[in-house]
């Protein structure tokens, strides 16, 4: 008799308790984000757009790519950019201004395939994706113990990472893009980790981990840091005046126990080892004969830095702070909106509006929400952190985000903090599971819509040209002994 009864009452669920028990799934918003992360995969295997002139991806991809599949041991795990003969001499151009470990991965997946450029461009492609969407899972990982809410986070990654920005530079095959995007993420989340449960090692490995991939995890640590080391004086001070022992000892005693500090030291001397190491090698690589402030990486980061001056009149324009502004935040606004909203194109075919003051207005007026948002939001140092690390690379090093296009995907942090902060008060002020239901189906939708037209940008002959012409430049110099 149990049977029957058992059927009539599964019978007798409405519909809305299904949806409510679906919406509680543990397993059920990742498996989604999952699903639709692959495709990236399934329409971007052949994609014209990255092979098309000019910009920043072919011109990177093609360069960076190149040197990590020249790397030997033969060489002492040199990156080399080019080289020359010169009286039956060959000479070496190294290119030694980023950390190693991006490279040694695009190494590793394009070893099976040495020899032929064509599967290593293939090869190096899948690694940036599978990277892209290891970001996309830690972004969701983040936010779901921020807001403590998984449909929350699966909305707002979704939202954020469906920009184009993000889906046009995920297969860049560049140290720079996302093996350096990568680590940003994986900081991040041991940032959240570490505020929650207090586990500080593992913050410590992430991070060391992330300065092996590239140098932007540094802008992340700077506000996490700061206000991090403001806190805790802060809560020295309190504690000093309740306890009537306010001195200048008491506070510098706090502050040196203090972890903010430790991890900024930590990263600090491990970032300066691995640039040293580069110097050393560079040096070696050119016979020590290369004073320091003249070694090529040397001189590149003066010039990213702003040390250097540039002779480049169209550069030195784009570098003013007015038009450099004025740029940077028009990226930013395209970093709110999903790539399927813009009706498909690349930068220079997004709609009108975008190009006029009020695409300046509208992205001062998102940043300046988010930044503020965070402060008076709950986990307001990690929301802070995430909403204003883009700026604390973007303005120091203005003389490298002015000119390349890609740096805007580090401004991820302004929408994950928007859409997540949004979505959270939807949620609480609604009190219906409908609404964060909707909103996630038209966050899957407009991500897959988005990653479908991202695919089919930029399929023509032209492109076809230029894929064989990258081949045979790879093909050239693939063997520098």
């Amino acid at each position: 008799m149990s049977l029957p009864s058992l059927h009539t009452h599964s019978r007798n669920v409405k519909p809305l308790d299904r949806l409510r028990d679906a919406l509680r799934s543990a397993w059920l918003p990742l498996a989604l984000l999952l699903l639709v992360l692959s495709t990236v995969f399934v329409f971007g295997g052949a994609r014209g757009y990255f092979y098309r002139p000019p910009g920043d991806h072919i011109v990177l991809s093609s360069h960076h790519l190149t040197i990590a599949a020249n790397i030997s041991p033969e060489h002492g795990f040199q990156r080399f950019e080019r080289w020359t003969i010169d009286d039956d001499v060959t000479r070496y151009q190294p290119h030694n201004r980023f950390p190693i470990g991006g490279y040694l991965l695009m190494k590793l997946a394009t070893l099976p395939v040495s020899g032929n450029p064509s599967a290593q461009i293939t090869a190096a492609r899948i690694l940036m994706l599978l990277l892209f969407a290891g970001a996309a899972i830690l972004a969701y990982l983040s936010l779901c113990r921020l807001t403590s809410n998984r449909w929350v986070a699966l909305t707002a990654t979704l939202l954020a990472f469906s920009s184009y920005y993000l889906l046009h530079f995920a297969d860049m095959t560049a140290n720079e893009g996302m093996p350096d995007f990568f680590g940003v993420m994986l900081t991040f989340h041991g940032m959240v980790v570490f505020v929650q449960e207090g586990r500080f090692r593992q913050l410590l490995v992430k991070t060391c981990i992330a300065l092996l991939l590239g140098w932007h995890v540094l802008a992340l640590l700077a506000p996490f840091v700061i206000i991090g080391l403001a806190s805790d004086l802060l809560r020295a001070r309190s504690a000093s005046a309740a306890s009537a022992v306010l001195s200048s000892r008491h506070i510098a005693s706090a502050l040196l126990r203090s972890r903010y500090l430790l991890l900024g030291a930590v990263a600090l001397a491990f970032g300066l080892s691995i640039l040293a190491f580069n110097f050393t090698m560079e040096y070696a690589a050119l016979d020590g004969e290369t004073p320091l402030t003249d070694l090529p990486s040397f001189q590149s980061m003066l010039k990213r830095t702003g040390v250097n001056s540039v002779s480049n009149t169209d550069l030195v324009a784009a570098r003013a702070w007015h038009p450099f502004l004025e740029g940077q935040f028009r990226s930013i606004l395209r970093m709110f909106i999903p790539y399927a909203l813009l009706g498909g194109g690349d930068a220079d075919e997004s709609p009108t509006w975008l190009s006029k003051g009020w695409g300046v207005t509208l992205g001062v007026a998102l940043s300046a929400a988010c930044l503020i948002g965070s402060i008076f939001a709950r986990h307001r140092l990690l929301l802070a952190t995430l909403a204003s690390f883009g700026f604390f690379w973007s303005l120091p090093m203005r003389n490298t985000t002015a000119v390349h296009e890609f740096e805007s995907i580090y401004y991820i942090g302004l929408p994950l903090v928007f859409f997540a902060i949004v979505l959270f008060l939807a949620r609480r002020l609604t009190n219906r599971d409908a609404v964060i239901a909707a909103a996630a189906v038209a966050a899957l939708l407009l991500f897959s819509v988005s990653s479908f037209q991202m695919s089919r940008v930029s399929h023509s002959a032209e492109t076809s040209q230029v894929a064989k012409a990258v081949d045979q430049d790879m093909l050239a110099v693939r063997d520098l002994t």
